[in-house]
């Protein structure tokens, strides 16, 4: 049975996962969260790291999340693999049913609130871009063979999600086979099943749930991406106030540190 949408008054977390590498960007990250949603219950960060030393591991609002924690199967750990990770996301324990789903270089960029992720109904919103997803991938198919052929879908956007709890797990339940093949590969493999494509059709497509939750195309002032090294472009995007963006890249040179200190500069709850 599909589960009823969440009530609008219920809580909201956040999850970051976290390989263990760019702690500068991974702390910058989490001020912007605390900076742009101080209503954002609680933290988890998953990671298969030790905790940064700035983090603090005592605080009531923060979790530190190992992937032994989340996968039954722990002979495909260690993995690097970030769909088979984000489909164990519905196992943190204690997780509110609605979260913000963070890679660690991912951003908000201005003060949000919880209807900016809400459609009118009470659904979910999510973003895709205006090219369709590469013919014969493996969500598609377990779509198109459960509601029709209705390819080609809109690629959805890689940026911060809004997710439910009960909803992932309804789609694991659904197609657990595949995801737990997604699972067991420790590197991303062309066989994956997306996660982004599964659940958000998933919602969209369902009978059960027609109308309530709805598909937008993405715009500079939702989504944006800049690369780290770049400190005039990372400087531009910061001003220009997307909702979200996204840091590529490697390490920050220290233009791009100082920018993100001047914007976040005040301490999060969270840092020691």
């Amino acid at each position: 049975m599909t589960p009823a949408k969440a009530p609008a008054n219920d809580p909201i977390d956040a999850v970051y996962t976290w390989a263990g590498a760019d702690q500068v960007v991974l702390r910058s990250a989490i001020r912007s969260l605390n900076k742009c949603a101080p209503w954002i219950r609680k933290v988890y960060v998953v990671t298969p790291a030790p905790a940064p030393a700035w983090l603090s591991g005592s605080h009531p609002r923060l979790s530190l999340v190992r992937h032994e924690d989340l996968f039954r199967d722990r002979s495909v750990l260690p993995t690097s693999n970030p769909d088979g990770i984000a489909w164990q996301l519905f196992r943190i324990p204690g997780l509110a049913r609605q979260f913000l789903h963070f890679d660690h270089n991912f951003f908000l960029g201005r003060r949000l609130e919880p209807a900016d992720f809400r459609t009118p109904k009470g659904g979910n919103r999510f973003y895709v871009e205006a090219s369709d997803i590469p013919p014969g991938s493996i969500a598609e198919s377990l779509l198109n063979a459960r509601f029709g052929s209705r390819s080609p879908r809109k690629k959805p956007v890689h940026m911060p999600r809004f997710l439910d709890r009960n909803f992932l797990e309804e789609v694991h339940r659904l197609w657990e086979k595949h995801i737990k093949q997604t699972a067991a590969h420790r590197e991303p493999q062309p066989d994956d099943v997306s996660m982004e494509t599964l659940y958000f059709y998933y919602l969209v497509e369902s009978p059960l749930q027609y109308g309530a939750h709805e598909k937008a195309v993405v715009t500079p002032e939702i989504f944006r991406r800049a690369p780290l090294s770049d400190a005039k472009q990372v400087a531009g995007m910061l001003f220009s106030s997307p909702q979200f963006f996204c840091l590529d890249g490697a390490g920050p040179g220290l233009g791009t540190r100082l920018i993100l200190k001047l914007f976040y500069w005040r301490r999060s709850a969270f840092e020691k």
